[in-house]
């Protein structure tokens, strides 16, 4: 079983000053969790909700996927994304929402079932008790044999200085990190020094798994919201069935290439 713990955000898009489209099912841990789900892997998402409409959106994406906490006095998270070409600006209504009130009681047996733990670094950003909680999963997990991953996946100008010491802490615990292009380097940290597999991943250029360069196909993208995430998703799903860390590389390529063709971070269907 794979288990992710993080914030679970329903997004409306828009190019420009276009229509807004959505409600969308969202959040960087939400969408690995749901592609992971799709490739075939039994995945236990950890979130927050609030009891309205949106949470019933995050529901639906997710399906078996979700372990979902209801609060009854805070709001489903959302969040606001305009494209500007291939820029993008956002607008989070995060704070003071279900999303980050994810306890530690929560995760129940979770992180000692599960065979490989996967943390976000976006997870540190939106508050707590969801930071501590999906760090306790990541030791837990960690100390009951699970392989930890780790996509640092956040502004280094959003952390705080607490949460940028947590994430290379944890980064330096990792077995699998999945960082973008420059991410490790903006926090500080040299790969070299590493103990992991390190998996960069450069958007339509492909990745890079310990020095070995995987291209990826030309693929017609239509919404890249979440790519990286679905890429982190689809190399989970490929390890946990066994494959080297560069085939994995390629599956994970091949589900960013599919989701990125769809409307939706959370809709891409594989057959």
């Amino acid at each position: 079983m794979l288990l992710i713990v993080g914030e679970a955000i329903v997004v409306y898009q828009r190019q420009g000053d276009g229509p807004w489209t959505g409600p969308w099912p969202s959040g960087a841990p939400a969408i690995s969790s749901y592609v992971a789900s799709q490739l075939g892997v039994e995945v236990a998402f950890v979130g927050g909700v609030g009891r309205d409409d949106h949470a019933k959106v995050m529901t639906d994406g997710l399906g078996a996927a979700a372990h979902l906490i209801v609060s009854d006095d805070l709001p489903t998270a959302t969040a606001y994304i305009t494209y500007h070409g291939e820029d993008r600006s956002f607008d989070f209504r995060v704070t003071g929402s279900a999303a980050a009130a994810v306890p530690s009681a929560a995760l129940g047996d979770l992180p000692e079932r599960a065979r490989w733990v996967h943390l976000s670094g976006s997870a540190l950003v939106f508050g707590e008790p969801l930071a501590t909680t999906a760090l306790e999963a990541v030791r837990r997990g960690k100390a009951a044999g699970a392989t930890i991953s780790v996509d640092p996946n956040v502004r280094v100008e959003a952390l705080t200085e607490a949460g940028r010491s947590a994430l290379i802490a944890v980064l330096r615990e990792a077995d699998v990190l999945l960082p973008s292009e420059g991410e490790l380097e903006a926090l500080g940290v040299d790969p070299a020094g590493l103990d992991a597999v390190v998996c960069t991943t450069y958007g339509a250029a492909g990745a890079e798994v310990n020095g070995v360069r995987v291209e990826a196909p030309p693929v017609n993208a239509i919404d890249t919201d979440g790519a990286g995430d679905t890429f982190a998703a689809g190399y989970i799903a490929a390890a946990l069935d066994g494959a080297d860390p560069v085939s994995a590389a390629r599956n994970g390529i091949r589900a960013a290439g599919a989701a990125v063709t769809v409307e939706g971070p959370m809709t891409v269907v594989f057959d």
